[in-house]
């Protein structure tokens, strides 16, 4: 009886400017590769049953992203994980493996909620610049531009139109020199990260790019003279719900 092997798998460094297709491809030759028992389609053209939670922009790393995989049976997940990672190139690594329950949702059509991290600086700000003068203000402007966003019921976002306000679940700011478990990830004293859970799916997805455009758009920035850029965005995981409604991450085998 075939299974479904749910991965999470993380991607950093110059591979994040790898497409959707790309990451498919590679992974389908990761599979080829570490001589996995893979279920395929049937027909003249036969393919690996292999779906992605959450296509990855090109130039996002992530250190929480999924991939389910139809296999034809498996008794060992964290095997399979230790094989894949054996064939992967140097920024992909499989970190987690679970079986997935007998009419789980795959991992595309149970998406939900996904967290970010944006790393900001200040527009003009030069490489490993340390606090300038505005430094301190700019985190006062950026937290108050966050309160005047979140105090509205509606904001209009994406090529959609649509109210995006409440799929804005979490929206938080705080300086990188403050952070000290994330000390692997490029960042400098004079720049801020934000933190973001955005609804994510087919009823309402929320892309971080537009909520950062409508955060520099608030009076808050206008008013301050101050413009800010994306120097770093990370995906840093993805929610599915379980039977109780309840938000869960995709690998928790309580997610639908």
């Amino acid at each position: 009886m075939s299974v479904t092997v749910r991965f999470k798998f993380m991607r950093t460094g110059p591979v994040r400017y790898l497409g959707h297709l790309d990451m498919l491809r590679y992974f389908q030759k990761a599979v080829m590769k570490a001589e996995l028992d893979a279920k395929y389609t049937e027909g003249f053209h036969p393919h690996q049953i292999m779906s992605f939670a959450y296509p990855l922009g090109v130039g996002m790393e992530t250190y929480g992203d999924y991939m389910d995989l139809e296999m034809n049976a498996c008794e060992d997940a964290e095997a399979l994980m230790d094989r894949l990672n054996a064939v992967m190139h140097e920024g992909i690594k499989v970190t987690e493996a679970v079986i997935l329950r007998e009419k789980a949702l795959n991992a595309m059509a149970a998406v939900a909620e996904a967290d970010y991290e944006l790393v900001v600086a200040m527009d003009g700000m030069t490489d490993g610049e340390c606090m300038s003068v505005d430094g301190e203000n700019a985190y006062e402007v950026l937290t108050a531009a966050i309160n005047e966003l979140m105090a509205r019921s509606e904001i209009t976002g994406g090529k959609s139109g649509k109210n995006i306000r409440p799929g804005i679940r979490l929206l938080e700011c705080s300086r990188c020199r403050e952070n000290k478990d994330n000390e692997d990830r490029e960042t400098c004293s004079g720049e801020f990260r934000l933190v973001m859970r955005l609804s994510s799916g087919s009823k309402l997805n929320v892309r971080p790019a537009d909520v950062f455009d409508k955060l520099c758009g608030t009076d808050a920035v206008n008013e301050s003279g101050i413009r800010f850029k994306v120097t770093h965005l990370y995906r840093m995981e993805i929610y599915g719900n379980d039977k109780d409604g309840r938000i869960v991450a995709l690998n928790d085998k309580a997610a639908e």
